[in-house]
């Protein structure tokens, strides 16, 4: 049996992730339905947030923050939805991650 060299994982983003949390409401732009959830981290290309609703891949959403991590943007910040996975059997407080890309620039 050949040898076998496990690597820890790499991070592969272009930005480091900061963490901040924040209540966020977002915004279905198509269906005009809402969702809340919680902030964890971002960046200037995008963020990780949680929800108890799924968001689907490639809907576009709004998201406005209790409190922003972004002093200089306007809200809401418009994004994509690049992902949604389920959280069960996690110690998550809401049912599923969400990774979303900015579809506009931001300063952080």
């Amino acid at each position: 049996m050949p040898y076998m060299q496990l690597n820890s994982y790499t991070e592969q983003r272009e930005c480091q992730r900061l963490r901040f949390e924040s209540y966020v409401t977002v915004t279905d732009s198509k269906s005009g339905r809402r969702y809340t959830g919680r902030l964890y981290d971002y960046n200037r290309l995008g963020l990780y947030l949680e929800s108890d609703f799924p968001v689907n891949p490639g809907s576009e959403i709004d998201i406005r923050f209790k409190n922003s991590p972004y002093i200089t943007n306007p809200e809401p910040i418009k994004a994509e939805v690049r992902w949604c996975n389920c959280n069960h059997g996690t110690d998550a407080l809401y049912r599923y991650g969400i990774g979303v890309k900015y579809k506009q620039d931001v300063n952080c």
